[in-house]
């Protein structure tokens, strides 16, 4: 819908961010009115979108009719597509005779949200390469949209150089955090051995499970990272 607005760059290939979600702080938060740091030039005046009913909602995706999917079906969009609504398709599940009365059609597994979250924070702040979020095209974007000069990329004829950025924990700090979680001993059924999981050479941590990334945002990321 008009509410899921996103900015499309194209260059060599297509990428799309979202940038409405200033619409849903309070009206006089100062993030709305920040033309400097979020989106240059921006002031965000709307106000967030209202939540619809199970009904409302079934009234809205029946509207569309159907639509092929495959490779055959070229690219199919619901009219309005990208303007007035985001609709790709109508869930089979909207046929069920219960579902528009569920006061909950989306059970979104949180532990599994948690550890790609902690994923993220942990592989950008410790500079994981191909895994961290601070990427070529990230900065290419920072220069675009954003007034942090000292983030943009620097170009030396054929060289192209990335500013370190304040977040990212310098090789030896780095090094500091692996021993610290090699050296780790926590409470029997607390949390299972990390130290197995922690790689000192390349400062990356292996198969990490749900409970693991859960205990270590919960617990440990204050401990590493913000003391």
């Amino acid at each position: 819908m008009e509410n899921n607005k996103a900015f499309k760059l194209t260059n060599g290939g297509k990428a799309s961010f979202f940038y409405y979600h200033r619409c849903f702080l309070p009206p006089n938060h100062w993030y709305r009115k920040n033309r400097k740091d979020l989106f240059v030039g921006r002031v965000e005046k709307d106000a967030a979108p209202p939540r619809l009913s199970g009904e409302e909602l079934h009234d809205v995706v029946s509207e569309y009719g159907d639509i092929m999917f495959g490779l055959q079906s070229g690219k199919q969009k619901f009219p309005g597509f990208d303007l007035t609504h985001n609709w790709v398709k109508q869930s089979i599940f909207w046929e069920l005779s219960y579902w528009n009365t569920n006061l909950l059609r989306h059970n979104l597994d949180v532990m599994h949200i948690e550890k790609n979250v902690f994923e993220n924070i942990f592989n950008t702040v410790m500079d994981v390469k191909r895994k961290t979020k601070d990427n070529i095209k990230d900065r290419l974007d920072i220069a675009l949209f954003c007034n942090r000069t000292n983030m943009e990329l620097v170009c030396d004829r054929s060289r192209v150089a990335k500013p370190r950025a304040s977040f990212m924990l310098e090789k030896n700090a780095q090094l500091l955090v692996c021993k610290w979680l090699k050296s780790l001993r926590f409470p029997d059924g607390h949390a299972s051995n990390i130290s197995r999981l922690v790689n000192t050479e390349e400062c990356k941590l292996y198969e990490m499970k749900s409970h693991e990334c859960h205990m270590f945002i919960q617990t440990l990321i204050p401990l590493a990272y913000l003391k």
